[in-house]
């Protein structure tokens, strides 16, 4: 008797049609990025063919190596996506058009002079209204302030080209009057989706009363921005290997070279599986907390992913740099026009691009699986809300997505840290003393901030140890702001950028210390 497994497979693959709506167009704005991206990709591509067929060649030969050619499997794959749910997305020419609306928005800030009211009342009672010139299309507002200085008002909204208010508030002297989009108990809540509304404002005190206003407004479909995300860091990936290769040939040679050796081991090829595979895991697994699952999975998977990051890198710089010490393999290739110089920074570059295919493949399907986690959690009756709409929307799903980004670069950065030190270890220390010591290592990162903290009322000794450990370790705690990404708080790109910066300045100090630690390093 064959056993029916319908109730099993509905369980794990069955989403509604409305929800498939949703989780496809979330999904397709990502695809779309990488649309664009790679057209950027391809005029560069063509450019430099058409500039320098030496460098054009070279970049066609690295898109047929072994670092493009896996990510390009990858980004192919998003294409091919982009084309198959574009006939579920129900409005993507409005999401499309809303990035012509992107230079148009933003904050903007006013100072009116209201005068006092004069005149008949109308029918209702009310004093004429002064009009404050302030135009707004109600599905762009996203947040405004009124603050009138001390004084009452009564702000009005009416629907261009009608003299009805629609709604009118009033704002008591000393209030400031704020309302986000989500809220339902404010000004716009009357008024209807797609209105362009004009803002008037009745002073019927015997001054004359002076608004600060200040409006934020975004496109409708704010979260068409990521597609300009997704775009960049396409281009940025394509063009700075494509920069490496055309300025340090040498050095790419030996990173090629070195991505093509670890790349088909058995352990990278473990890794990726093992990664995607609990990305998808990570959908169905309860964490029992009441709703607040999708916090809990972004929060292990970043983990999971920085640990995976971890053993492919320091596996790699064993069997790159160690063992080929070891085995002479490296006084071979030292023997040729190659420095010892470009070995080491050849090296760490190809770790550093091997991680980075990793990161793309897995990464690629965490996106996908936080997107589908909401959906998953309102069958099993979770409350779901965003932005005061109850329930699963594409831009739950979207935003939920995007939130993680940050995370993914942020713990990228991380292990690229980490790859530098475990180079510079590789230098003199086999694989077993190299696994130690990165751990420990990335350990004792966590806990500098901890003991900094703990020595200030120490004994000098113990404060000068503190500030030494403080000093020549990496802080790795700015990398893991698990909290406010698993918490979906906006992480601001400055603080991406100095992250960025950090990881580019401690990289070059441990790739110094892996060229002292070499440069005398007996091969023969």
């Amino acid at each position: 008797m064959i056993p029916n497994i319908s109730p099993l497979l509905g369980f794990f693959f069955y989403i509604n049609e409305m929800n498939l709506q949703h989780l496809s167009t979330a999904v397709w704005l990502f695809a779309a990025g990488v649309v664009l991206g790679l057209l950027v990709v391809a005029l560069i591509w063509a450019l430099l063919v058409a500039i320098s067929p030496k460098l054009g060649g070279r970049c066609t030969t690295a898109l047929q190596g072994p670092v493009l050619l896996p990510i390009s499997v990858v980004m192919g794959i998003w294409v091919l996506m982009s084309f198959l749910l574009l006939p579920m997305v129900p409005n993507a020419m409005a999401i499309l058009n809303s990035l012509k609306e992107i230079p148009t928005t933003g904050k903007t800030e006013y100072e009116i002079s209201v005068p006092v009211a004069t005149g008949e009342v109308d029918e209702m009672g009310n004093l004429p209204a002064s009009p404050l010139d302030i135009v707004l299309e109600t599905d762009q507002m996203r947040k405004m302030t009124v603050n009138t200085g001390g004084a009452k008002v009564e702000l009005v909204a009416r629907v261009v080209g009608s003299d009805k208010d629609v709604v009118a508030f009033d704002i008591f002297g000393g209030n400031e009057f704020q309302w986000s989009r989500g809220e339902t108990g404010t000004l716009l809540r009357k008024i209807p989706a797609g209105e362009t509304i004009e803002l008037y404002a009745r002073n019927a005190t015997n001054n004359e009363i002076t608004l600060d206003v200040i409006t934020w407004t975004e496109p409708q479909h704010i979260e068409a921005e990521s597609i300009f995300y997704v775009a960049s860091l396409v281009i940025l990936l394509y063009g700075t290997y494509f920069a490496m290769i055309c300025i340090f040939p040498k050095m790419s040679a030996i990173a090629e070279a070195t991505v093509r050796s670890e790349i088909y081991q058995l352990l990278f090829l473990i890794c990726a599986v093992v990664g995607c595979l609990f990305m998808i895991a990570s959908i169905y697994i309860p964490y029992q907390t009441f709703g607040e699952d999708i916090k809990v999975l972004k929060h292990t998977c970043l983990q999971a992913m920085m640990v995976l990051g971890m053993v492919v890198a320091i596996w790699a710089a064993s069997r790159s740099v160690s063992e080929e010490i070891e085995g002479r393999t490296a006084l071979t290739l030292l023997s040729k026009p190659v420095s010892r110089r470009q070995f080491v920074l050849g090296k760490f570059a190809g770790i550093a691009w091997l991680v980075s295919v990793l990161f793309v493949i897995i990464s690629s399907v965490f996106v996908v699986a936080v997107a589908q986690k909401p959906i998953f959690d309102k069958r099993e009756g979770a409350v779901i809300e965003f932005e005061g709409e109850k329930g699963v929307t594409w831009q739950l799903l979207h935003h939920e997505a995007m939130t993680v980004a940050p995370g993914i670069l942020l713990v990228f950065m991380e292990t690229i840290v980490l790859a530098g030190v475990s180079v510079a270890i590789s230098t003199r220390l086999p694989m077993v003393a190299n696994f130690m010591l990165t751990f420990g290592i990335w350990a004792m990162g966590h806990l500098t901030p901890g003991i900094m903290q703990a020595s200030v009322q120490g004994f000098e000794p113990v404060q000068f140890v503190a500030s030494f450990l403080a000093t020549i370790l990496p802080v790795l705690k700015n990398f893991e702001i698990y909290g406010a990404i698993s918490a979906g708080r906006e992480i601001p790109l400055e603080y991406i950028g100095l992250t960025a910066v950090y990881t580019i300045l401690y990289s070059a100090m441990t790739m110094f210390l892996a060229l002292i630690l070499f440069e005398d390093r007996d091969l023969a």
